[in-house]
């Protein structure tokens, strides 16, 4: 039973068919950066074909503990040693423009696909496509006509592999619901009014409850613009590269989503939470409701009991009744355009990928694993933690949205994306400016790489189904 029950979980990773990406969460606990030493070792570990140089750019305790083991195994296997280095989310961006702009780049790096547009015309990654060669057929869909698809139609080529696969989900604090004696059905489903009505419902002030995690600082809009594109067909622009998310069903809805935080449903110093303080004070009891990625069912595993909290889906779109759902890599591993021994840096990349050794990483970090080949494992079916994600990738209605756009948004993401946003929390500005702030200036980002690139397509949404 639990192998066919695994079965049907590959089969519903293998029916993803088209293009998503999210908005990327500030990379969990962070851990205080390693280095590799004085830059005499840099050098000989550039240089040296038995060394390499591996950056994590969202360390955590576990994380680096995993690396750390593995990297042993594969120096026990290959004879290449590796150095773990790692820099805290919030300055990976700048940390990396900096060794890019010096050449100064390790040789394997986790990445996000929101920084490929920049690294790509840099030079700062190379191309994998033929390292990956035949092997590509022992990826899952989801990889191939996902996320490396996404790729080649941007980039020509495939720069990263990814090192597991996400879906977002609603956690609920399950106790508070049924205290509360609501009843929720993930099978059901639910729309964004019944998500907002759950949201008011959990928040007592008095008791130190509130209804949400709510993103106030770096990806603010990630969240966001998924509800958005609820009322586009889950496109950002349309043919000609004219913004659609700003239309006026979607200002009111922009400001439907930001009365969670205006109404006292989130506390009021979420205006600058990022993805650490949503988690923690979701397991820690302070509030009901966290829209996030799969992977935050690890830390609920590990911090809550099974009675306290529960995965609903993504709400369904009030317009069309679909569920816009991002589907994606958290990181992805790229070999840096720096790496003196690229081969044996793609042996790291597949030793890493192993079915055990994936699978293993995958159960650490909550994430789906890569590759079709994997273990008869429960973690993985259709009774498992990851249920409802499960369900999600099954479902007829589930629509992968696009993204921002094919252009490099990495200074935008950091920056003007949640300060608009803050600014009309905090009455500095008007809704209708804050979003039009945003959205003007990704119309004008995204005319300029047409014309930069005029055989160049506009992404749409996909429509998944079993």
């Amino acid at each position: 039973m639990k192998k066919k029950l695994l079965l049907v979980f590959l089969a519903a990773i293998m029916g993803v068919s088209s293009l998503t990406g999210c908005g990327k969460k500030e990379g969990g606990n962070t851990a205080a950066s390693a280095s590799a030493g004085n830059a005499k070792t840099e050098a000989k570990s550039s240089k040296s074909g038995d060394s390499l140089r591996f950056l994590d750019v969202s360390p955590s305790e576990t994380r680096q503990r995993y690396y750390e083991e593995t990297f042993k195994k594969f120096k026990e296997e290959t004879g290449i040693s590796v150095t773990y280095e790692s820099v805290p989310w919030d300055d990976a961006a700048d940390k990396i423009t900096v060794l890019g702009a010096s050449h100064q780049l390790p040789d394997v790096m986790t990445t996000w696909s929101g920084w490929l547009g920049q690294y790509t015309q840099a030079g700062w990654v190379i191309p994998l496509s033929d390292y990956i060669g035949e092997t590509r057929s022992e990826y899952t869909e989801a990889v191939n006509k996902l996320l490396w698809k996404s790729e080649e139609e941007r980039y020509g080529k495939i720069y990263t592999v990814p090192d597991g696969i996400m879906v977002k989900g609603v956690f609920v604090r399950k106790d508070w619901a049924e205290e509360a004696d609501i009843k929720l059905d993930p099978q059901a489903g639910w729309t964004y009014d019944d998500y907002f009505s759950l949201v008011a419902k959990l928040t007592d002030s008095t008791q130190k409850r509130y209804g949400v995690s709510y993103r106030g600082a770096r990806g603010a809009l990630d969240p966001l613009l998924t509800y958005l594109q609820g009322f586009t067909g889950g496109n950002t622009y349309d043919a000609e590269g004219n913004i659609l998310i700003n239309s006026p069903e979607c200002q009111e809805a922009f400001k439907k989503w930001t009365d969670i935080y205006l109404n006292g449903y989130a506390p009021e110093d979420s205006i600058n939470w990022g993805f650490t303080e949503m988690v923690d004070n979701f397991t820690g009891g302070l509030t009901g409701t966290l829209i996030n990625d799969s992977e935050v069912a690890a830390t609920c595993l590990a911090n809550m009991e099974a009675s306290q909290w529960m995965v609903m889906p993504m709400p369904k779109s009030t317009v069309d009744n679909k569920i816009y759902n991002t589907i994606n890599a958290p990181y992805s591993y790229s070999i840096s355009g720096d790496c003196k021994n690229p081969d044996n840096a793609w042996k790291l990349i597949e030793f890493m990928n192993r079915p055990n050794n994936n699978i293993e990483y995958c159960k650490l970090t909550g994430l789906i694993p890569i590759k079709k080949d994997v273990e008869n494992d429960p973690t993985y079916g259709l009774d498992g933690p990851y249920a409802t994600f499960v369900q999600q990738l099954n479902d007829p209605n589930l629509a992968v949205p696009t993204t921002f756009g094919p252009f490099d948004y990495t200074d935008l993401h950091q920056g003007m994306f949640h300060e608009e946003i803050q600014k009309y929390l905090l009455g500095k500005e008007d809704a209708n400016k804050a979003l039009s702030t945003i959205t003007d200036e990704l119309q004008t980002r995204m005319k300029k790489y047409l014309a930069d690139n005029p055989d160049a397509k506009i992404e749409t949404a996909s429509v998944l189904s079993k």
